[in-house]
């Protein structure tokens, strides 16, 4: 099969409410959905939707380092130039031009990975979970144990957000940290977990907002609270500042952020410098590389589990798979953020009682939603033909 045209459709999606992070305030995440047609028909669907989704600088995304909204719609229609006319029997070529063209653009990376996946889990009629999952192990997994993720900020309001969500049948709850001073964010876990009680598992994600001083004083205090594991407690490129927390052992440690960059990522490893690792294929430039990462921490003893990037329905689905095939680790996934949007390019997954319905397929077993795509569009699709 060959890859006879390609499209792109800029799209925007509103979140039902403002979520604060250590980088500010996120009211909307914009990206581009790719479709890779081939010459049998064949519909392959990438989603790319860098963090934190700029619309107009063409600078680095805070945070993980990510191409902008701008700079990742120019390079899929490079790329798309590049690929339309060639087989897809032969992805490591097709992989290399990706590598080559865009190695600053892990977003756009990530849009054509999926669609070369799902085009050749199409070619099998089989899901892409399947495609991926190690076909030595278990089968892929019918349903993920998802985290909640709490959008209040305010004490109060987290509370009610919490019991509300724990009524809900969710067992897990993320609460995000680092735009306010310690003192201020020890209050708001501590209302936490005072709504939740003893059992309920609480993850933190401080964003890489806190010095190592600041770190290791607030993860002291936050010890007697029974935190389940804080995501990027400081700078990703502080493997030393993440090594010493690990050590001190006061909460379990997740490296998020340290992934972006590979040296970083593989020093981080190589110490053992965190508990867990998250994977976000997004950030990662593909399903691919997320597997790696997941099978060289393994390796090195670290758990790990996956997150999507706030991305559309068929980005999240992407991530959706790869979780589902890997071995269940025990971490529940933050993979139940469909809800956070007002309206979407395809239905989200069904998430009953705190577990997550895995699209069972052909491909991301997901149908585009014509309305959610009129909706969403910012500007006349981009068609790329031979």
């Amino acid at each position: 099969m060959k890859i006879c045209r390609a499209r792109l459709t800029p799209y925007g999606l509103p979140l039902t409410r403002r979520l604060q992070t250590a980088h500010g305030w996120l009211d909307e995440r914009r990206g581009w959905l790719l479709e890779l047609e081939t010459d049998s028909g064949a519909r392959g669907r990438g989603d790319a939707c860098p963090f934190p989704g700029l619309p107009i600088s063409d600078s680095a995304g805070s945070g993980f380092g990510m191409e902008s909204w701008r700079s990742c719609g120019q390079r899929l229609e490079a790329l798309a130039g590049a690929l339309v006319g060639r087989s897809i029997a032969d992805r490591a070529a097709l992989g290399e031009i990706c590598a080559t063209r865009a190695p600053d653009a892990p977003a756009a990376r990530f849009a054509v990975d999926c669609a070369f996946h799902e085009l050749a889990a199409l070619d099998r009629s089989s899901s892409v979970a399947d495609l991926l999952a190690d076909p030595a192990g278990p089968r892929p997994q019918s349903s993920l144990a998802v985290n909640a993720l709490i959008s209040a900020s305010r004490p109060g309001e987290i509370a009610a957000e919490a019991l509300a969500l724990r009524e809900a049948g969710f067992e897990t709850f993320k609460l995000k940290l680092g735009a306010a001073s310690p003192a201020d964010d020890f209050k708001r876990v501590e209302a936490l977990r005072a709504a939740l009680g003893s059992g309920p598992l609480i993850r933190l994600d401080a964003n890489g907002a806190w010095s190592r001083e600041q770190a290791s004083s607030l993860l002291r205090e936050l010890k007697p609270l029974e935190i389940e594991l804080i995501e990027q407690p400081v700078a990703a490129d502080d493997i030393e500042g993440l090594l010493a927390l690990r050590l001190a052992g006061h909460v379990p440690i997740a490296a998020d952020e340290s992934l972006a960059d590979p040296a970083v990522a593989r020093a981080l490893i190589a110490t053992h410098a965190a508990d867990v690792v998250v994977l976000k294929p997004a950030v990662l430039g593909g399903l691919g590389a997320a597997l790696r990462f997941a099978r060289a921490a393994a390796a090195a003893g670290m758990g790990c589990f996956v997150t999507g990037l706030m991305d559309s329905a068929l980005g999240l689905g992407a991530a959706i798979h790869l979780a589902a095939a890997l071995p269940d680790g025990g971490f529940a996934h933050g993979l139940g953020t469909s809800t956070l949007f007002d309206f979407d390019l395809a239905p989200g997954p069904e998430i009953r009682s705190g577990r997550l319905v895995v699209p069972a397929g052909p491909g991301w077993g997901i149908e585009t939603d014509p309305e959610g795509l009129a909706r969403a569009r910012l500007g006349e699709d981009i068609e790329v033909l031979p």
